[in-house]
């Protein structure tokens, strides 16, 4: 199943240049630059029922622009007419194939692939006949870059550019996990501590302000930045915080733990 809705071509000339561009895709030939898949004749000449063949493939192409507006009993029947018509014409047909394809911006309809089957053993030909309609044609297209920002530019998802992760430097206290773990244990500890005394003032506390503070303290573009050295300073500063909170205070008084040591920190990490 096709994942875009491509609108089909109502240029016919732009249609047969697309199915050549795409016959190349799919078949792997030498794309843009040395085309192998060419275009046959141009309109006013007599094409003899192709549009797109490929000497290398032996494939030969013949593009059927339909208007989709139509009901589908009367395109599928006038796709019949056409083919049975342009079977005709590749009689005189002086190119050496074992492909025949119809491709067509009609959907992909098993009556018409059924159709060429018949055909094919009815008269024996001595070439396959193939009919790819727009589903198909679709599939094929969405697979490649190239043809969709050619022919359907509206389609391409811009995608915006993704910034260079920067590496920490070295000496900066987001290499250490450890310790940096611990200051985000105690900057925890003070955060909810200080929100019970906000919440009697139907306050939040701000989390971004106090962690561009502290960042701000230690001249650091964010609290990994910090250089690692300030470590046990950092730590101080962050204990002597919790212990102003009022329920630092309480607990001081009682004679309860504020917070864990480092060590006790590393030995059961919370």
């Amino acid at each position: 199943m096709a994942n875009y809705q491509l609108p089909p071509l109502k240029d016919e000339r732009l249609f047969e240049e697309l199915t050549c561009d795409l016959f190349n895709f799919v078949e792997n030939t030498s794309s843009y630059e040395n085309i192998d898949f060419q275009t046959f004749g141009v309109k006013g000449q007599n094409q003899k029922g192709i549009d797109v063949f490929s000497s290398k493939t032996k494939t030969v192409v013949q593009c059927k622009l339909k208007s989709i507006g139509k009901k589908d009993e009367i395109i599928r029947k006038n796709l019949i007419q056409d083919i049975n018509a342009d079977l005709e014409k590749v009689k005189d047909l002086r190119i050496d194939f074992d492909k025949f394809v119809f491709v067509s911006t009609f959907r992909d309809d098993t009556q018409i692939q059924e159709y060429l089957s018949q055909l094919k053993n009815e008269q024996q030909l001595s070439f396959h006949l193939y009919y790819w309609g727009w589903d198909t044609i679709t599939k094929h297209i969405e697979q490649s870059e190239g043809l969709l920002q050619k022919y359907f530019p509206k389609f391409i998802k811009k995608t915006k550019p993704v910034k260079p992760k920067l590496e920490l430097p070295e000496g900066a206290l987001g290499k250490e996990l450890s310790k940096k773990n611990y200051i985000d244990y105690l900057k925890k500890r003070y955060g909810d501590w200080k929100q019970i005394e906000l919440n009697k003032k139907g306050e939040k506390f701000n989390w971004a302000a106090f962690t561009i503070s502290l960042s701000k303290r230690y001249k650091a573009s964010g609290i990994n930045y910090i250089d690692v050295r300030y470590f046990d300073d950092f730590v101080a500063y962050l204990k002597s915080r919790i212990d102003g909170t009022i329920m630092g205070k309480v607990n001081k008084s009682k004679g309860i733990k504020n917070y864990s040591s480092f060590e006790e920190f590393l030995e059961n990490p919370i």
